[in-house]
């Protein structure tokens, strides 16, 4: 029941996420962050159970981090993305994880922001817009009629908040708390969007 949902403009990445942690038919909390900043420049959200969800954010970061440690370089986000795609194919095949993925970050070599939109079989696409969860039926259309490619980050903030205020009309589980992250060439920051 989980709500993950980013956009993409020339020079930032916005990604959201609602805050809430559901079992059946219960709130086990409400002040969760399901987007995990990988290092300055990379964010990924996540969505999905909420062991899986830690236990693959925490596998990727630790092994982003080992891999910089190793070669010395820190990789930029499209290298980030098929690493990511990698180890949830190989999981794929031995002990699936139940997530689904938003990787957002800004690229310093080419000097733009990406975006990546991938699910829980590994299908791994660069996108302007994504959503996971039962946002999706919901943001899709938000995006779809108010994005525009060259918006500048106060209008992407604007879209964002347009997506929360859809979902608090029309989604009938109650979500009242969102976190979301920027990230742009000066780094990643938290803004409140409630």
């Amino acid at each position: 029941m989980d709500s993950t949902f980013g956009i993409c403009g020339k020079d930032f990445v916005i990604v959201a996420c609602d805050t809430a942690v559901n079992r059946s038919i219960f709130t086990l909390k409400h002040d969760d962050d399901k987007i995990m900043q990988l290092n300055k420049y990379k964010v990924m959200a996540c969505s999905g159970e909420q062991t899986d969800r830690s236990s693959f954010s925490n596998l990727i970061m630790r092994n982003l981090q080992l891999l910089e440690y190793r070669t010395g370089h820190e990789p930029d986000v499209e290298s980030t993305a098929q690493f990511i795609r990698s180890e949830m194919a190989v999981a794929l095949r031995k002990a699936p994880y139940q997530t689904n993925v938003l990787i957002g970050g800004y690229d310093l070599i080419e000097r733009q922001a990406k975006l990546y939109w991938m699910d829980y079989l590994g299908t791994l696409q660069q996108v302007q817009k994504g959503a996971h969860g039962y946002a999706g039926y919901f943001v899709n259309s938000v995006l779809d009629n108010d994005f525009k490619s060259d918006m500048n980050l106060e209008e992407g903030i604007a879209e964002m908040k347009k997506c929360i205020v859809e979902l608090r009309t029309r989604f009938i589980i109650n979500q009242p708390n969102f976190i979301a992250k920027i990230v742009t060439a000066d780094g990643v920051q938290v803004i409140n969007l409630a």
